[in-house]
């Protein structure tokens, strides 16, 4: 027998997920049309959008292919909905889980307004969701995606043999071995990708963007995924970009006024000190990619005898610093910088996953104890936009973007509520269903 609303939600408390049972224990029964309008309520008065995020986001939007007419279009009507789909990681194709997330959120898109996915590539290219990689289900071999007379095909089905015995999950990897620990983050087009495109099925193929090796691989990536929803979601308007770019061109610009609260809090001792004893003086605040024994990885870097520090990684702390790292590309903006940026300096909603609505509401709550950023913001904000699910058959077995390019028939259930939508998702969540 299936576990009930209230027993879903107390494992989940006892799962130290409070914020996501919370939510579920209101919502679970609704519809998710009805679910999705709400996700989709703008606050009455947000305050305009910084100049320079306004600033950020068109150079994003120019950076993956835009006009400047356009980008400044897109801008405005970013300004407008407030609303940022966020849950979701920078890749070549996407999995089940965010096919669930986009669905919900279109649901509720108003008529003549896009839909913004904000990626984050501030991630290994091995991370859960294989940014590097066409993911596909069994329901396909290799063959079907891609030629045998590809380049490295033997290589690729030993690959493709050996992930079939331990798992459902397909996926074609674009990017060689030594780039797997590697930062999505403005990396470049490998040859290996360019090589093999080709060769790819044409139902897939006719949404590749043109790309040659050197390329920026979030930019193409970004063009690719944003190809492939529209065509599975037709008629909608779909915009994907790289949200670590834009949260870096932002501090660039930030960080030249004394004045601002970032540049407060990353080189004012006092309030540097007072903002880190409330969150954690091991608060992540920028990713690094180091090399290391022959081997490329990401670090992450917190504050440590007033410098910038990872395992392998010191930088001193000063504007001029700091501003050369982000115009280089060394430091890449993390989780706690951007989303206070976005959500508690600029009262954007930011549509997020499982994880995301709980640091969110951590995130606030200690905002609000420091009283440093403006309160009004910080306490109207929603935090709780939850759009998480996973889409099954009526097997039980997920299904991908990809599938639905490669032919698979199947349509999104009618009628679906918030708790039908999440209730495949819960064994990733340690619930037994």
């Amino acid at each position: 027998m299936p576990l009930d609303t209230k027993t879903i939600c107390r494992l989940l408390q006892n799962a130290n997920r409070p914020e996501l049972a919370k939510i579920l224990g209101e919502v679970w029964e609704t519809p998710l049309l009805d679910y999705a309008d709400q996700l989709w309520e703008k606050p009455v008065a947000p305050p305009p959008f910084e100049i320079e995020l306004r600033e950020a986001f068109e150079i994003e939007f120019c950076r993956i292919g835009y006009t400047k007419i356009e980008a400044k279009a897109y801008s405005t009507a970013l300004d407008r909905t407030r609303v940022l789909q966020t849950a979701t990681h920078l890749t070549v194709s996407e999995g089940p889980t965010f096919l669930a997330l986009h669905h919900l959120s279109l649901l509720g898109l108003p008529v003549e307004e896009t839909y913004f996915v904000g990626a984050f590539s501030g991630v290994p290219f091995a991370n859960a969701a294989w940014s590097g990689c066409l993911n596909f289900s069994n329901r396909f071999d290799l063959e079907t995606v891609i030629d045998p007379k590809a380049p490295g095909f033997a290589e690729l089905k030993r690959a493709d043999s050996d992930r079939y015995r331990d798992s459902d999950e397909r996926r074609l990897s674009f990017i060689p071995g030594s780039m797997r620990d590697s930062r999505v983050y403005q990396s470049k087009i490998p040859e290996k990708l360019t090589s093999l495109l080709p060769y790819i099925a044409e139902p897939i193929l006719k949404y590749v963007p043109v790309v040659k090796p050197g390329d920026g691989f979030t930019a193409w990536a970004s063009q690719f995924s944003a190809a492939q929803l529209r065509k599975i979601m037709p008629g909608k308007s779909v915009l994907y970009f790289d949200l670590n770019e834009v949260i870096r061109t932002y501090l660039i610009l930030v960080l030249k006024n004394s004045q601002h609260p970032l540049f407060r809090f990353l080189f004012e001792p006092t309030i540097r000190k007072t903002v880190l004893d409330e969150f954690s003086p091991e608060t992540p605040l920028f990713t690094v990619e180091v090399h290391h024994k022959n081997k490329i990885r990401q670090e992450t870097v917190v504050f440590k005898d007033d410098m910038l520090q990872s395992q392998n990684f010191q930088l001193d702390v000063s504007p001029e610093k700091i501003i050369k790292a982000l115009e280089s590309g060394t430091l890449c903006p993390g989780l706690f910088i951007t989303f206070t940026t976005l959500c508690f300096i600029n009262a954007l909603i930011c549509f997020g996953s499982f994880e995301q609505v709980e640091y969110l509401s951590e995130f606030r709550r200690k905002w609000l104890k420091l009283g440093f950023l403006e309160q009004e913001t910080v306490r109207s904000v929603n935090t709780s936009a939850l759009t998480s699910g996973r889409c099954i058959d009526e097997y039980g077995v997920a299904v991908n973007p990809l599938d639905l390019l490669l032919g698979f028939r199947w349509s999104f259930m009618e009628n679906q509520t918030v708790g039908d939508l999440m209730r495949p998702l819960l064994p990733r969540l340690g619930i037994e269903v």
